[in-house]
């Protein structure tokens, strides 16, 4: 089974392609204080969403960031016993 973070990683990397991991991973250390990247808690998915709406918007569509929020989100049912 996935990490939370290859999980949260591989939606991006729909969204964004190649760019996808240099991005997350600097949201991510942002939700996370500076923590690294694949330490990444299921109690933080709400603020990298929000995070991922208010920049994305700069490389994909606004209807691709509503998705890729959605999808972020999602994650949290299937890792919740991390909790």
């Amino acid at each position: 089974m996935a990490t939370l973070y290859e999980a949260i990683l591989e939606v991006s990397r729909e969204y964004l392609g190649v760019a996808a991991k240099d991005y997350i991973d600097r949201r991510i250390r942002i939700v996370q204080r500076g923590e690294e990247p694949e330490t990444v808690t299921v109690d933080r998915l709400e603020r990298l969403a929000a995070g991922i709406g208010m920049t994305a918007k700069v490389y994909i569509n606004a209807d691709k960031v509503e998705r890729f929020q959605a999808e972020i989100l999602a994650l949290e049912r299937r890792f919740q016993t991390n909790l």
